[in-house]
């Protein structure tokens, strides 16, 4: 197409306007880059000052919280404040009114650090008398009767020090000093006098410095630190406007004079062709849709099917992310499309690399298409696919995740139905990543006895025979049971008991597993409301992430709060998803009613010793594999020391799970293991009995 003469004048006009646009947008762009830089300064002064609110709340209601995070903010809100200050842009003339501002601002800020500072001494000190408190309130009966006065007062002292840090209220405390006078002036004979002296000791330091550390604790919170600094913010905004303004109505002209200009050279240029390139892209993006996957942009089932039609002998790998429906509910459909977009891509790269043509069938699905080739050249293309996709590490929502893959090869037909029902024979044998199809495996089989499986569970839920049974789990210095841990079983229609592996794992597939959870939930809750014993209630993330389940629990414990005081809640370890944001807010809730946290299964392949760190946990259950060859295998023994010196430290109690021995009784007791449970102390029954 020939340029009109008439165009030149347009396209003199838009060159002259964009070079001086240039010039232009350089002064702005320095502009805006100074105003970011302070407007970030501000921001990040205010984030710095939420921070540390929230590392006080922290401090203030966790006992063991770890500081250090609350001394780098600090050191933070401090050089903030000062490069803040020395920043290009408020050095100018035009912004020399906030300097008395900002000077004011960083005054604040050093007296804000030093309350800080204050509150931080005074509360390492009342957290170490309250822990104190706390842990010596249980060894009162070591001296005093349980009934006694001398351990009622210890008892409710120690309850209003809870009550007043939980509520962060001294208002609670308003009879502690007539607790601590009345155990001043008890007579005690040499070995009472000593535990209550010490009890006098962190209970006055407690009284004498709690009403300073709520003061100081409310004067942080309630500081006007944040509105202050808005203000300043605001005012720096609002003399910005005049630079700004310039800049602007620059810009404006400018842009006016270029639009025109291109507005006639685009119309001149591209009115015939528009119409013409429009149906040339709606076609060719219309041929592209049928043969491919809108998501991963990989080859869809409708271009299997035809290729498939093509080949003489064809045979079939066929993959699928194992768990990916846990992915995808858990972090939702938009994370798990960007995990199926990885995983495609890696497939892409490598199929194309081999001349292999690779298809996403549906979901998860992905399929690679062979003719007249080699088991064994499959086999080695399906390892190397595994290794280079397991390999990887995927961010989800600030989380690292691994993936594993099942994979099935087929040779006969129908070849995508064959593979299918392999992977599914595949997932009950998670050892192994890869299956040939051959008509032994009986998958169908399988698929009938699940569901027969599937109606037993039914039938058993329908007529209550769905029971928990309860395992002692006893003191290994007394030898006492302490508490019991509550167990699922399925009771047959012949009397036969089943245990969770003969049906639980098919159940989680189904609706039916959380009628299982209620259940076991409501009976034990019943069952121990009138019963002196702990007791423990297993709990999967499967289970925290169904509200019903949840709500369940937190119906009961309303509704029987002295069963709810004695209650422990075993969270489930070995969930390789663990969103601890969910979890700490579970905690939060049931904490409420006075419930206690265990880890179960601790040491298991899952484990993470950064769990007991970070979430508030009263006792970790050492993984049973662990315990059962623990005297044979030094590897395990040092595993356990390992867990013990962690819990030790975090002064958290332990229980050690399949103990089968006197031996192994006598090891852990020597390891420092607090509990212990397995069939060498009580096995698993529906009513409790004495050891």
């Amino acid at each position: 197409m020939r340029l009109n003469f008439s165009t030149l004048p347009a396209i003199v006009i838009g060159a002259l306007a964009m070079t001086i646009l240039l010039y232009y947008y350089y002064l702005e762009k320095d502009f805006r880059q100074n105003y970011k830089e302070v407007t970030a300064s501000f921001s990040i002064l205010q984030q710095d000052q939420e921070r540390i609110t929230y590392g006080i709340l922290q401090s203030a209601l966790f006992a063991y919280y770890n500081q250090d995070a609350l001394a780098a903010d600090r050191q933070n809100i401090y050089n903030h404040i000062r490069h803040l200050r020395q920043s290009k842009m408020l050095q100018e003339e035009l912004y020399a009114s906030l300097e008395l501002d900002l000077s004011r601002l960083q005054q604040e800020i050093d007296e804000y650090i030093e309350l800080i500072e204050n509150y931080l001494i005074i509360n390492t000190g009342i957290k170490n008398s309250y822990v104190f408190l706390s842990t010596h309130e249980s060894k009162a009966h070591n001296f005093f009767p349980i009934d006694s006065k001398e351990a009622l007062t210890i008892h409710t002292m120690v309850s209003e020090v809870i009550q007043a840090r939980r509520m962060l209220d001294s208002s609670f405390m308003q009879n502690f000093s007539k607790h601590l006078e009345s155990l001043q002036n008890g007579n005690y004979n040499k070995e009472q006098k000593k535990f209550i002296d010490t009890i006098l000791l962190h209970g006055n330091f407690i009284d004498a410095n709690y009403k300073s550390y709520i003061d100081t604790f409310s004067a942080i919170i309630n500081t006007p630190l944040r509105t202050h600094m808005e203000s300043v913010k605001l005012d720096f905004v609002e003399l910005s406007k005049q630079d700004l303004i310039f800049l602007n109505r620059l810009a404006l002209t400018l842009f006016i004079l270029i639009f025109v200009a291109l507005i006639v050279i685009i119309a001149l240029l591209m009115l015939v062709q528009k119409d013409n390139i429009k149906l040339l892209e709606a076609g060719e993006q219309l041929r592209y849709s049928l043969r491919h996957d809108a998501l991963t942009s990989l080859y869809n089932r409708h271009c299997y099917e035809e290729d498939l039609a093509t080949l003489a002998q064809p045979v079939i790998l066929l993959l699928n992310i194992s768990g990916f429906k846990l992915i995808n509910d858990f972090y939702g459909t938009e994370e798990g499309d960007a995990i199926l977009k990885k995983t495609a891509l890696l497939i892409q790269e490598y199929a194309e690399g081999q001349a292999i043509k690779c298809y996403r069938i549906g979901g998860d699905e992905f399929a690679l298409l062979f003719d007249n080739t080699a088991a064994a050249s499959i086999e080695e293309i399906a390892h190397t696919l595994n290794d280079l996709i397991t390999s990887r590490s995927y961010s989800v929502a600030d989380f690292e995740l691994t993936l594993r893959l099942n994979m099935a090869i087929s040779t006969h037909l129908p070849l995508l139905e064959t593979a299918d029902m392999a992977l599914k024979h595949l997932k009950a044998q998670p050892s192994s990543h890869l299956i040939h199809y051959t008509p032994s495996l009986n998958v169908k089989k399988q698929i009938q006895e699940n569901i027969e499986i599937t109606q037993t569970i039914r039938d058993a839920l329908k007529d209550d025979r769905i029971y928990p049974f309860y395992q002692p789990i006893i003191d290994l210095e007394t030898r006492e049971i302490v508490k019991y841990e509550a167990l699922v079983r399925l009771e047959l229609p012949n009397g036969d008991i089943l245990t969770p592996y003969h049906f639980l794992s098919i159940a989680q597939h189904t609706p039916l597993y959380r009628e299982i959870s209620r259940t076991v939930i409501n009976k034990s809750i019943h069952y121990f409301s009138d019963k002196p014993y702990r007791f423990s209630i297993n709990l999967s993330m499967q289970d925290l992430l169904d509200d019903d389940i949840v709500n369940t629990l937190l119906g009961q414990l309303a509704t029987n709060p002295d069963a709810a005081s004695h209650l422990d809640i075993e969270l489930l370890e070995s969930d390789h998803l663990f969103d601890m944001s969910k979890v700490k807010a579970f905690i939060g809730k049931i904490r409420n009613f006075g419930c206690r946290i265990s880890i179960d299964d601790f040491g298991s392949g899952y484990a993470n010793f950064s769990y007991l760190a970070e979430l508030d946990v009263d006792t970790v259950k050492i993984d049973g594999s662990l315990i059962k060859e623990i005297m044979d295998n030094p590897q395990h023994l040092e595993t356990v020391k390992a867990i013990m010196g962690l819990a030790n430290s975090l002064k958290i109690e332990s229980v050690a799970e399949f103990v089968q021995d006197e031996k192994s009784a006598q090891l852990l007791h020597g390891l420092g293991v607090t509990y212990a449970q397995g069939f060498y102390f009580g096995k698993p029954d529906r009513e409790i009995v004495a050891l």
